[in-house]
């Protein structure tokens, strides 16, 4: 074979393997808890930079629940009285009444969302790693 050929072969291969990888994306897809609910829900307000956002949708909380869960699986969920709250990777998602039969769903990244979501959440789903957490104080075994 010349080295020509060979040249051409493998950048054949190459081109195969790259469309191969753009495929293989496109089918099994991309993105975030994030994305999927400000995909299929109106935005009512965002701080923080976007850490902490507002949704809304006219369907009861029920369902709004199920739709999020059914498109992206949470590590955790709890319901109470107050609504649906699931636990992500980095993210917590709470689904609550508006009070006119429809749905507030709100987005706060991890940290955000312990503290936000403390009365509800705290003693089930521990807790985040704070900076004021890493330095111990002295004393017997405190730590150490």
């Amino acid at each position: 074979m010349s080295t020509r050929f060979q040249i051409w072969m493998g950048l054949g291969l190459a081109g195969l393997g790259a469309l191969g990888l753009v495929i293989l994306l496109a089918v099994t897809g991309t993105g975030s808890v994030r994305d999927y609910v400000a995909e299929h829900y109106r935005l009512v307000s965002s701080v923080d930079g976007g850490r902490s956002r507002e949704y809304g949708s006219p369907d009861p909380p029920s369902r709004v629940a199920e739709d999020i869960t059914s498109g992206w699986r949470p590590a955790e969920r709890l319901n109470d009285s107050y609504g649906y709250f699931l636990r992500y990777r980095d993210d917590y998602v709470v689904v609550t009444s508006d009070g006119a039969g429809g749905s507030l769903i709100f987005i706060d990244d991890e940290e955000e969302g312990y503290r936000h979501w403390y009365g509800h959440v705290g003693g089930y789903w521990g807790t985040y790693s704070s900076p004021s957490e890493e330095n111990r104080g002295g004393g017997p075994g405190a730590g150490k």
